[in-house]
């Protein structure tokens, strides 16, 4: 877990000063979003946290994304 931690750090340390100096401020606010998502799956995964997988994602997604357009369809 510490080398996620620690890699993670390093990838933030050397990206987030030159989005900043170069005023990329889009660029800045998607990367710290997938940088939280990146970091938390990897410590998620570095402590054994029991994940579903891909497909039980996407089935989760699109059966309540057919369970909406059932319910508003006339």
């Amino acid at each position: 877990m510490l080398w996620v931690v620690l890699i993670m750090s390093l990838i933030a340390i050397f990206q987030v000063p030159v989005l900043l100096r170069q005023k990329q401020w889009g660029e800045l606010l998607g990367f710290s979003a997938l940088w939280v998502i990146a970091t938390a799956y990897a410590l998620m995964v570095a402590l054994n946290v029991p994940l579903p997988t891909l497909l039980e994602v996407l089935d989760f997604v699109y059966g309540s994304i057919f369970q909406l357009v059932k319910f508003f369809s006339p």
